[in-house]
């Protein structure tokens, strides 16, 4: 894409972002299509890990419990990410735990999101799935830090590279605007090769 953007990924200790808590953060930015900088870290979410969510992340309570809390993380994240654009990976999670723990923080959100998934969805349509392993086995891409958030983060800024040639070959346009991936990420998927013609 032709501006500054940022590509996050959250660990958290369930899907609610009213109950459940972040407990790792990790937020690649690119510039240039490059990864100028990141940021990490594990998040210490003030109650237990389930042992499903360490079987799914490897992230334990015993590595958490001298992390840093939401209240310390959330205003350092807020200054890496600025205002400029968030991509994620079925970004209307991560889009609501990143908020959620933002208000928690006393922070407001000026940030837009655009969906990976939702793209991945229009772009990849034989797939029967588009989880991001998904994805990545179509694509021959190997993710050597899968469900860590750095991890899928990287791997997400490679599946949006690979979106982004495909709709670069199935259309004129030679640079990609996040406007144009976002109404692209709504376009009922049976209209989006005549879409990307037009």
């Amino acid at each position: 894409m032709d501006e500054q953007y940022n590509i996050l990924d959250f660990e958290t200790t369930g899907f609610s972002a009213d109950f459940d808590r972040v407990i790792e953060v990790g937020v690649i930015k690119i510039n240039n299509n490059e990864i100028v900088d990141t940021f990490q870290t594990l998040v210490n979410p003030g109650l237990r890990i389930s042992s499903t969510i360490t079987n799914l992340t490897g992230i334990t309570n015993e590595m958490v419990k001298d992390a840093p809390k939401n209240s310390l993380v959330m205003p350092k994240l807020q200054a890496f990410v600025g205002e400029e654009l968030i991509v994620a990976h079925n970004a209307s999670f991560d889009e609501r735990f990143f908020k959620t723990e933002m208000k928690r923080s006393g922070l407001k959100v000026k940030n837009q999101f655009l969906c990976s998934l939702l793209l991945a969805r229009r772009i990849y349509q034989s797939l029967d799935s588009h989880k991001l392993e998904v994805i990545c086995r179509h694509l021959g891409l190997i993710n050597v830090a899968s469900h860590r958030a750095i991890g899928d983060a990287e791997v997400t800024h490679k599946v949006l590279n690979d979106i982004c040639d495909q709709i670069k070959r199935h259309s004129w346009k030679n640079q990609i605007s996040p406007q144009y991936l976002a109404k692209l990420s709504k376009i009922p998927k049976k209209n989006v090769q005549s879409w990307l013609r037009s």
